[in-house]
């Protein structure tokens, strides 16, 4: 090792061989862990399998998520986000805190003539939102955000469908999904646009938008045709897409079954025979929500095990991973249900006087979703669910609601409906690689150096969180220090040589111990 590298060197955990894989270790509180408002650094290798590895789950924690004060460290996932699904993918994230939060939401724009953000998600560095508009000559729009209050268009479906339900990266490249919005449900009347959407395009470097087939075209049945709502029996809106060991999946909501697309324009039918809403993924397993308050487990082929519905649930459009428990949101209690295993969901707790738990997201060690009637933000906390404000305040309206939720650039960003912008809020610090991590090996550093945080990626800088007054963030607490457990999902992987600094490293030290094990 590098003498100056052994230097603040406050825990080292090679973990060589097989002793890295999926690992779970705590250890206890103790003096050298508590780095107060000072400098620290965490550096380690990591391997993932880039076909099975959708999840990898929680790194290095040291945090009490009753104060909201230490520190996270741990590769994201975050499905089951409405019709976005997966609005975070294998995207690193270095989080402190010290009970910090904006006191309120900062209004980043709205996209065009936006009534909904349907999809909202991090993708290649770049926030990206797909929208519903109104109007009976308008179509939805895939937009990409500029900065402040500003969104570049990146075009519509050639469908010329009322709106872009959702969006995916896969195989490198960004899909998206084109849907025929129906307002009726949200007391906004029926729609004026009235094309059939209900296709998946693939979006090119160049804004070509290349048509990826229409799920369900060539099975359609009299019953379908009926569901659907049209002639055609086609998928009217296709929503939720979503990578799963290396194929991209989707839902269509007005057609029974999942869809997994084969090439070109080819989509596979494979059950189960229910209108699913959306997907998560949680233990390395693909969930089905159902539009209906079933949800179900796929076990590959066109094989679905039934995992029961929470109590009184209609609908469930949300679902999100947090200390190693799957929980999802109910339609018309707007109920938080925590997954018991077998077909048992345990009630544990509601949104006030809110009838819809909408998008969830797991952001700096906390549970955030949105509801419907009244457009807030809410944050899971010990004692249930806490007000973190309102989104969408438009007057004459009966139902509001905060859809979308995506973490990008260390902030948590939602979407709504019916005024179609979109809002930003800051709790405490975060660092956040916006990209998905490859599969393969890789080192990650991540340093706390005066009032900003850092994070590497094989050696090279790829995220810095907004600045702040050190003297704010103290990270004194009594938790245990967690390694590959904690907040989220559970390790996924094989993690070696992590080191544990009570400094910050320097760009040319995570550059020496990223090349030293190549």
């Amino acid at each position: 090792m590098n003498v100056k590298l052994k230097d603040g060197l406050i825990g080292h955990w090679p973990f060589e061989g097989d002793t890295g894989r999926n690992c779970r270790l705590e250890v206890g509180n103790h003096a050298g862990l508590r780095f107060g408002t000072g400098d620290f650094s965490i550096a380690l290798w990591l391997l993932t399998d880039a076909q099975t590895g959708d999840i990898v789950g929680d790194l290095i924690s040291k945090f009490d998520p009753e104060a909201r004060r230490g520190f996270t460290l741990g590769v994201v996932t975050n499905t089951g986000a409405t019709t976005t699904a997966q609005a975070n993918y294998r995207n690193v994230h270095f989080g402190i805190d010290n009970g910090k939060l904006d006191p309120v939401w900062t209004d980043c724009g709205r996209p065009g003539r936006a009534v909904q953000i349907q999809g909202l998600g991090a993708w290649r560095d770049q926030l990206y939102a797909g929208t519903f508009e109104q109007g009976a000559d308008e179509r939805g729009h895939l937009w990409r955000y500029g900065g402040g209050q500003q969104w570049v268009d990146c075009g519509s479906p050639p469908d010329g469908a009322n709106a872009v339900s959702s969006m995916a990266e896969f195989d490198g490249q960004l899909y998206c999904t084109s849907g025929r919005y129906n307002p009726i449900g949200s007391r906004l009347g029926p729609a004026k646009n009235t094309r059939p959407g209900g296709h998946v395009y693939r979006v090119d470097a160049d804004g070509c938008w290349t048509d990826c087939g229409q799920p369900g075209a060539e099975d359609a049945t009299p019953e379908d045709k009926v569901v659907a709502g049209y002639e055609t029996g086609k998928a009217d809106e296709a929503t939720s897409l979503t990578v799963y060991r290396g194929q991209l999946y989707v839902t269509s909501h007005h057609r029974r079954g999942a869809f997994v697309y084969e090439g070109g324009k080819n989509w596979k039918n494979i059950g189960p025979n229910e209108r699913l809403f959306s997907f998560t993924i949680f233990q390395d397993r693909l969930y089905a929500l159902v539009n209906g308050g079933p949800i179900y487990r796929y076990e590959g082929g066109s094989d679905w095990t039934y995992c029961g519905r929470p109590e009184r649930a209609d609908q469930i459009y949300s679902a999100v991973t947090y200390e190693g428990d799957l929980y999802v949101g109910t339609w018309p209690d707007s109920v938080l249900f925590r997954y018991r295993g077998g077909e048992t969901w345990k009630h544990i707790a509601k949104t006030g006087y809110e009838m819809e738990i909408m998008g969830m997201a797991l952001y700096n060690g906390k549970v955030y979703c949105g509801s419907l009637p009244m457009a807030n933000a809410w944050r899971l906390d010990r004692d249930g669910w806490t007000f973190v404000g309102n989104v969408d305040n438009t007057p004459t309206v009966y139902l509001r609601r905060l859809w979308s939720l995506a973490v990008y650039r260390g902030k948590l960003f939602g979407g709504t409906l019916p005024s179609g912008h979109i809002l930003s809020l800051e709790a405490g610090r975060m660092a956040t690689c916006d990209r998905s991590l490859p599969g393969g090996r890789h080192h990650i550093a991540a340093v706390r150096v005066g009032g900003r945080l850092r994070l590497h990626l094989d050696g090279r800088l790829v995220a810095e969180s907004s600045s702040f007054n050190p003297d704010d963030y103290s990270l004194n607490n009594d938790q245990p220090l967690r390694i590959g457990f904690g907040v989220g999902h559970p390790f996924r992987g094989t993690m070696s040589d992590l080191r544990l600094y009570n400094r910050a490293l320097a760009p040319d030290e995570v550059a020496h111990l990223a090349e030293e094990r190549k």
